[in-house]
């Protein structure tokens, strides 16, 4: 009984790959179907066309308005307030500088105490003195030490 199903088995395997085989050669000698040759989409509406063509004229007209309002809204309103913006900043930079140089010549008996909680350094920083940041203003920053 096993012979005969191994037997079996063997054949249907052949028989498979031959219809396979078949099949495939077929597929390249074999002529296009005549639904291949038709158009994939059918003739479309002339009425529906033409509404899709007036709302796309509408949607770019529209859009051509609008994006000319906020062009105008850029040069006219934001770019003022720009330049507004820079000049009050350079105007309040101006006297923080005046400030930063009056504080330089402040001596350290007059800088305010510091506290225990100030510049903790659990372990040396690996540039400089190892107790400077990297954005340690000499200026400006001290750590005086008792």
């Amino acid at each position: 009984k096993r012979k005969e199903q191994k037997r079996m088995f063997r054949q249907t395997l052949r028989q498979s790959s031959k219809a396979t085989r078949a099949v495939r050669n077929a597929s390249h000698k074999a002529e296009l179907p005549p639904w291949a040759l038709e158009p994939a989409f059918p003739k479309g509406d002339p009425a529906a066309a033409k509404a899709f063509k007036d709302s796309l004229a509408a949607t770019e007209h529209h859009a051509k308005s609008t994006s000319g309002l906020w062009k105008k809204i850029s040069w006219l309103v934001a770019a003022p307030a720009v330049i507004a913006t820079a000049i009050n900043t350079y105007f309040v930079e101006a006297e923080h500088a005046k400030h930063r140089e009056h504080l330089s010549h402040v001596p350290d008996e007059e800088w305010p105490k510091q506290y225990e909680y100030m510049n903790i350094r659990s372990k040396p920083f690996f540039w400089g003195d190892g107790d400077k940041t990297l954005w340690w203003n000499p200026v400006i920053n001290r750590h005086i030490k008792d």
